[in-house]
């Protein structure tokens, strides 16, 4: 054989791409049955999901049961990992998920949520929890604010605590409607976001999420 044979391209035959096809599609249809078996294993970008990392939920889910004490319930608006870390951690924590994909109704404790309609809640939830939980699906002003009107709803009392996820840019609208602050423990993603992420909390306790982040309240204290 000459040495320039050794170089030319491997051509596969028709009955050997026929399997590799099958076996590509067998493989797409098994993703596809396992992100429906498990929402929590995919995102929508389309309704602007974006899961959190699995150290992100483990720190956020503790912190929360830290402060939702012996018998507090807590409530994940728009936050469906954080529900799942909770549920899977933390199975003596009540916690309930409101979230417009219903996909993550497979846990159960769950309510279809639109923050478009941020009053529509269940009777039965107003005022029952110790700790609310919120990450809004958009940054936008709107969405931010509507959101805020269904923690509030929500909230066991107005001192209750309140966390939010969301963007740095939204800091100050977050101060207004919630009185939340950024903490300096910084959340991260499973996919990479371009916004910068904040935690924001309601209270300043040092041993929760490292507490208040100075650098950020001499920018919005007024």
């Amino acid at each position: 054989m000459d040495a320039e044979d050794d170089d030319s391209p491997v051509s596969l035959s028709a009955s050997t791409l026929e399997a590799l096809a099958s076996v590509l599609a067998e493989q797409k249809a098994a993703a596809a049955a396992a992100a429906e078996s498990d929402p929590f294993a995919t995102e929508n970008w389309a309704l602007s999901q974006f899961h959190y990392d699995a150290e992100t939920a483990r720190t956020v889910a503790q912190a929360v049961v830290k402060l939702a004490g012996s018998g507090g319930r807590v409530c994940c608006v728009s936050c469906p990992t954080l529900f799942r870390e909770l549920k899977d951690s933390h199975p003596a924590v009540g916690c309930h998920l409101l979230e417009f994909d219903t996909r993550y109704d497979c846990r159960g404790d769950f309510t279809k949520y639109d923050y478009n309609a941020p009053l529509d809640v269940p009777e039965t939830l107003h005022g029952a929890f110790a700790v609310v939980v919120a990450d809004p699906p958009y940054l936008a002003d709107e969405c931010l604010t509507k959101t805020s009107q269904t923690v509030r709803l929500l909230l066991a009392t107005p001192e209750s605590h309140r966390l939010l996820l969301t963007g740095a840019i939204m800091r100050d609208v977050a101060l207004r409607e919630l009185g939340v602050r950024p903490v300096r423990f910084r959340p991260q993603h499973s996919s990479k976001l371009a916004n910068e992420f904040l935690c924001y909390t309601s209270h300043d306790e040092a041993t929760i999420l490292g507490g208040w982040d100075p650098e950020f309240l001499t920018k919005e204290e007024p």
